[in-house]
């Protein structure tokens, strides 16, 4: 094919479902159309081993067709915004082509500093479950869970996570699981300037 780009989605998601959500699709359609091949796949983690972004190494036919199909294939796969496209050589002179639609939400709640009857009494699944209802209402989704040392994070997605926070935050606050709880509106890319709300405690 000749034309290299490599393909940045912003979204903590693991292996399996990285291939499932994005990869096989994206895969099958390029070869059907032969305007392509997924020749490598990747993910970046924090320090804490939270998954930050997943990464698509493309072969293409050219940058006009091809490239329009893969940002069409993986938003319609429910790539976030901020996800990019990365054309060209170095990280200097590479041109950067954004996509997606859905903006996440992550729930980060504290893992060690909240009473033991809370953890006792209280869980993400019970959580998970509380917020549903306001979710599908409002077009959003629980995507995954992340269990770090001193947080346990929920990844949400919506088409717009100020207005998702929004219907949420009652049942945050009311919820003792998520006293002291960090939550990052529009987590993902940095250049989408997230902005961070750290809930009262219990």
């Amino acid at each position: 094919m000749g034309y290299f780009v490599s393909v940045r989605i912003w979204e903590p998601i693991r292996e399996q479902g990285r291939a499932t959500r994005y990869e096989i699709p994206l895969r099958s359609v390029l070869r059907s159309y032969k305007l392509g091949e997924v020749v490598d796949r990747g993910t970046v983690m924090s320090r804490e081993l939270e998954v930050e972004y997943v990464e698509f190494e493309l072969d293409l036919a050219d940058l006009g067709e091809s490239l329009e199909l893969v940002k069409r294939v993986l938003a319609e796969a429910g790539a976030p915004a901020g996800s990019e496209i990365r054309i060209g050589g170095g990280t200097e002179t590479q041109e950067v082509v954004h996509f997606g639609r859905k903006e996440g939400l992550a729930i980060y709640l504290d893992g060690i500093g909240l009473p033991d009857v809370v953890y006792e009494t209280c869980s993400a699944d019970g959580l998970a479950g509380l917020l549903y209802g306001e979710l599908t209402s409002g077009n959003g989704e629980i995507r995954g869970s992340w269990v770090g040392p001193n947080e346990t994070a929920i990844y949400l997605y919506a088409p717009d996570a100020e207005e998702m926070f929004a219907r949420l935050e009652p049942i945050l606050l009311s919820y003792p699981l998520c006293g002291n709880a960090r939550i990052v509106i529009r987590h993902g890319n940095p250049t989408l300037s997230p902005r961070t709300v750290r809930l009262p405690p219990p």
